[in-house]
């Protein structure tokens, strides 16, 4: 089982910048299932910490196969102008969220070498430039 221990990911700009995604929260009540919550704590307003979440659930008799799912959610923050009231300024809102989502559905059956190809399809596919295009500018392949 892997550790507990914090994840780090860098961000998207010009100039890289490691994020520190610290364990929140964790989810062990359901036998064979664990969900684990991480935040970069580092903006210092917790409306506008992004957050990483990793669901496991194990293969069992009804179901033979395990299921990883991967969430990053990124809040972008807005301050409204002009909102004061007796000089206290208005704390950041939440304008709205980025969000992504990976799913792997993997047998109980498949071998190590069928989960080391699927990880690197994964990966691969993500920084492919047909993603990059659609991602960046909202290109659609054709």
């Amino acid at each position: 089982m892997a550790a507990r221990g914090p994840i780090v990911i860098n961000d998207g700009q010009a100039t890289p910048v490691a994020h520190t995604f610290s364990p929140n929260s964790g989810d062990g009540n359901v036998p064979g299932v664990s969900v684990i919550e991480y935040e970069d704590r580092s903006g210092g307003i917790s409306v506008g910490f992004p957050v990483v979440t990793v669901s496991t659930r194990k293969a069992n008799k009804q179901n033979k196969n395990h299921k990883l799912v991967i969430t990053t959610k990124v809040p972008v923050l807005e301050t409204l102008s002009g909102s004061t009231l007796a000089g206290i300024v208005a704390s950041p809102t939440k304008a709205f969220d980025l969000i992504h989502r990976e799913e792997f559905i993997i047998p109980e059956r498949a071998t190590l070498a069928n989960r080391k190809d699927l990880l690197a399809y994964a990966k691969n596919l993500l920084a492919n430039a047909v993603v990059t295009s659609a991602v960046h500018d909202l290109e659609s392949p054709w």
